[in-house]
């Protein structure tokens, strides 16, 4: 006999009744009660003859005769046998009891009506007939009514019921506490065991647990309980959902041998501790002292059967210390959209742009009080989500009073949400180096008049707003062909990342690319777009997640790239049972959100294309007009560019190079601050034969102190246009032998020199690159 059979006793199933049997036998037994109490009070007072007497007391002897010779076998009359055939026995003693009484006493006495009154109520408050019946309920459902003792019927809870199913099954060995069900709409719960006292818990098989609860075999499992012995364990039943503690238990084992074990994946990595949540394990581990802890990312998914490397997130102190997440599926499958109490910027200077792995909401700075504006970039392959991204901040920019300038090299394509909605929006490379040159004059004159104010930070709105300028697809301006655009571009980003912080302007740059040949060749502009806000999404290649990592991430932090598509159930179950590509949830707005030497990996609120734009971000920025300078900046980039006036009307966005913009660009109307193009001038490429250069003339007075290397005044160099003349004097020369043969002066004032001396008619070009005396 098994363990579980010891504990429970036999049980006479053929009394074991539905609850509406039960209530019908018990409202009989009490109806039954209240006619004869009228016939005891009533009958005594009507009549009182010898026939009377023999019948109410022979019923009593009867009884008592009955009684005794139930109980006079000794099979039968020992222990539960006589309590029962005494309740049998108890309504009828009592009742003749009190009709011979009743009889005996000469007229009529109040007791006479209360005795028999007080006998009915008794009786069927006990029940005794019912009770000695042994019917047992039959539970099919947990909603079964029930008799709890002789008291009203009532549906049993769910608690209840899982309490009296443990019952059923088990007998009176055990008890079923402490019953916490973990969803409303679940029936997985988890309970404690209790033995009797003195006695440890049975051991049960998983088919017996199962069978107790009618649940699938394997999802009922008996755990100890810490700080308790044998006499209680704890019961966990997950029909519905994985028992992910059990999962646990199994990792812990995993851990040690095929990622902490010599020669695996993070040798000498122990596992600290553990906790499970719905489809999380959460592991914290850390590295033998004095080493600094190094986590793989693909070796630890290889370790687990892990296909979707987005399953598994690892976040490290930078020291020792890491926690490693592993989910069931990807975490960030489907988020919520985004709401106008998310882009509302609160008092650290936060708005809220997606969520985090750990469902916790992903916060980003709009500025950081006490530290001023801040530098950001996004990097990520189209279809990456860097639009979705920079939409929601800058529509919780205008929700929040900040000054938003937008650059779209792309001609407007990028971000078509934003044109209309916020205070510039310029329109390809040559409208976007124009705002850049505003914002470097609004930089100076805040500069300016802080000095003289004596301060040395900024405040919000004391007196200026904030000004944050996002500039999308800025790899095309930092690249651009024109060398002169290409220089003006670089030192303008790179001044304002360097000094605008303490005087209200920010800067974010959204790039597919992070090598330096894409950001103009000056690696300062990548290292300060990456000490603000970086956002590493879908990449192209490693080289760009390497360096957008380099510097920053954290010690020990290991980052896959994120692919273009997630399943339900992994790529490679996907692939093996032949699914299409849409099948798959793109990942679209994930990203590695790098800020405060934290990497968190989030995934921006979901937002739905409709005939090219986003209507429900168009929807977040709100009907109210855009957040615009104050007169003074306003006047300042007046004055500068002469067009900050005419910024709405996008006079250069199908112009490519400055110098088509201000000489033959079909309908464009220059300002006046902006003289003409110097007769002749053009435009080219300097690649590696060489090339024209575009000429310095048509920058004129917007450009003429920034210092980026163009000749913009011939003199300014004395000597250099002669110097190139006597070299041509030995016949034609590449402009690489120029720059060679001068390497005192700036490539690009050796270009631009040339293209002077064409406009003079003293040099021409013989073929692409190459260079010649016009009388040779």
């Amino acid at each position: 006999m098994s363990t579980i059979d010891q504990a429970a006793p036999a049980v006479d199933t053929t009394k074991r009744v539905p609850s509406h049997v039960i209530y019908r036998r018990v409202l009989a037994e009490r109806t039954s009660y209240a006619l004869a109490a009228a016939g005891m009070a009533v009958g005594p007072q009507l009549d009182d003859s010898a026939w009377s007497y023999l019948a109410s007391g022979g019923i009593g002897l009867g009884t008592l005769a009955w009684l005794y010779a139930k109980t006079k076998n000794t099979d039968q009359g020992q222990g539960l046998g006589a309590i029962t055939r005494a309740q049998r026995a108890l309504p009828f003693l009592t009742a003749a009891g009190t009709y011979v009484a009743n009889l005996i006493t000469p007229g009529f006495n109040w007791w006479e009506v209360v005795a028999p009154a007080a006998w009915a109520g008794l009786m069927g408050w006990m029940a005794p007939l019912t009770r000695s019946a042994g019917l047992v309920l039959e539970l099919t459902e947990h909603q079964t009514p029930t008799v709890t003792g002789t008291g009203p019927v009532r549906e049993l809870t769910y608690t209840e019921f899982l309490a009296a199913k443990w019952a059923q099954a088990t007998g009176d060995g055990t008890r079923l506490v402490s019953i916490a069900p973990y969803r409303a709409d679940r029936p997985d719960f988890e309970a404690v065991v209790v033995a009797q006292a003195g006695k440890a818990v049975p051991t049960f098989t998983e088919v017996q647990l199962a069978a107790a609860f009618d649940f699938p075999v394997g999802t009922v499992r008996m755990r100890p309980v810490q700080g308790s012995g044998p006499g209680r364990m704890r019961l966990v039943a997950r029909p519905t959902s994985e028992d992910t503690e059990a999962v646990a238990d199994g990792i812990r084992g995993l851990w040690e041998t095929a990622v902490a074990a010599p020669g695996k994946a993070a040798p000498g990595v122990d596992l600290i501790d553990h906790r499970t949540e719905k489809d999380r394990i959460v592991l914290l581990v850390a590295s033998p002292p004095g080493k600094t802890i190094y986590l793989p990312h693909t070796a630890i998914c290889s370790a687990f059967g892990i296909d979707d490397p987005s399953r598994l997130v690892i976040e490290t102190d930078g020291i020792r210390q890491g926690v490693v997440s592993v989910y069931k599926t990807n975490p960030l499958m489907k988020v919520r959209k985004a709401t106008v109490e998310d882009l509302t910027m609160d008092d650290k200077g936060r708005i809220t742009i997606g969520v985090c792995h750990d469902g916790k909401p992903a916060r980003m700075r709009l500025w950081e009080p006490g530290q001023g504006a801040l530098r950001g970039i996004t990097a990520g392959v189209t279809g990456a989500g860097k639009s979705v991204l920079q939409n929601l901040i800058l529509a919780g920019e205008k929700r929040s009073g900040v000054v938003s300038w937008v650059g779209d090299v792309q001609g407007g394509m990028s971000l078509p949400e934003a044109e209309g909605r916020v205070d510039w929006f310029a329109k390809g490379p040559v409208e976007t180096l124009l705002m850049l040159t505003a914002a470097h004059a609004v930089m100076k004159y805040r500069e300016r008049l802080s000095n003289e104010m004596g301060r040395g930070d900024f405040a919000l709105g004391k007196p200026w707003p904030l000004i944050n300028i996002t500039l999308d697809e800025i790899n095309r301006l930092l690249s651009h062909p024109d060398e002169a655009m290409r220089k003006a571009t670089a030192y303008l980003i790179a001044d304002i990342q360097k000094t605008g912080r303490k005087v209200g302007i920010g800067i974010r740059l959204a790039v597919q690319s992070l090598h330096l040949k894409d950001l103009g060749d000056d690696d300062a502009i990548r290292q300060q777009g990456k000490v603000g806000a970086l956002f590493l999404m879908r990449t192209a290649s490693s080289s760009t997640k390497e360096m957008g990592l380099d510097g920053i991430a954290p010690a020990g932090f290991q980052m896959e790239n994120i692919p273009a598509r997630i399943y339900e159930n992994g790529q490679i179950e996907a692939l093996f049972s032949g699914q299409d590509d849409e099948d798959g949830e793109s990942t679209a707005g994930m990203a590695y959100m790098f800020l405060d030497g934290r990497a968190k990996f989030m995934r921006t609120f979901f937002a739905q294309k409709v005939d090219g734009v986003y209507p429900d971000l168009i929807a977040l920025y709100g009907e109210e007009p855009a957040n615009g300078l104050t007169r003074g900046e306003a006047e300042a980039a007046q004055a500068k560019v002469g067009l900050y006036d005419l910024r709405h009307t996008n006079p250069y966005a199908d112009c490519d190079t400055l110098a088509q913009a201000f000489s033959d660009a079909p309908g464009s109307t220059p300002a006046a601050s902006i003289p003409a193009p110097a007769p002749g001038t053009g435009t080219g490429t300097d690649g590696d034969g060489g090339g024209e250069a575009a000429a310095p003339a048509p920058f004129g007075a917007p450009f003429a102190d920034i210092p980026f290397g163009l000749d913009n005044d011939p003199g300014e160099e004395p000597g250099l246009q002669d110097q190139i003349l006597d070299l041509l004097e030995d016949g034609p020369k590449p402009l690489k032998e120029l720059r060679a043969a001068l390497p005192d002066f700036q490539p690009s004032s050796v270009s631009n020199a040339c293209s002077q001396l064409k406009a003079k008619g003293l040099a021409t070009t013989r073929k692409r690159g190459v260079w010649q005396l016009t009388d040779s």
